[in-house]
């Protein structure tokens, strides 16, 4: 049983897109202590080139990014990913309303500073769910 903990199984991927590279180190921290693969991105262009290479279906925006708003950047990957758990993170909640979130096809929304904690449970459960429409209903687009 040596050297186990090293070796436990990958979780899932996160995609976590923040213009501050220390919200980007703080998931990506958090989450591979978790066994989590995390893979960030600065904006919203940077995170759609890696999610047409790459399968990822838990995925944080933040809202306020350069170039392209959390908000469109949302409408944007659930034209291709429908399935997908998107969440907000926002430190700008008067420019942000929880309604236009939902309306854009976010699953929920958290405000910074982050708890953690709660997000490695909304993480959870995102996978679980994930994993139980997989198993129901073997045809759902990636």
């Amino acid at each position: 049983m040596a050297g186990k903990e090293n070796q436990a199984a990958v979780k899932g991927k996160i995609l976590i897109v923040d213009d501050e590279a220390s919200v980007r180190e703080l998931f990506s921290s958090v989450f591979t202590d978790e066994n989590y693969q995390v893979i960030a991105a600065e904006d919203g262009h940077q995170a759609l080139d890696i999610l047409k290479r790459d399968d990822i279906d838990v995925i944080f925006l933040d809202l306020k990014l350069f170039g392209m708003n959390g908000i469109d950047l949302c409408r944007q990957i659930r034209e291709t990913k429908p399935m997908s758990i998107i969440f907000a993170v926002t430190g700008w909640v008067p420019l942000f309303e929880i309604e236009e979130c939902r309306q854009a096809g976010f699953d929920d929304y958290f405000e910074k500073p982050l708890d953690m904690d709660i997000l490695l449970s909304v993480v959870a459960d995102a996978f679980k769910k994930l994993d139980r429409w997989k198993r129901r209903y073997n045809n759902i687009p990636k």
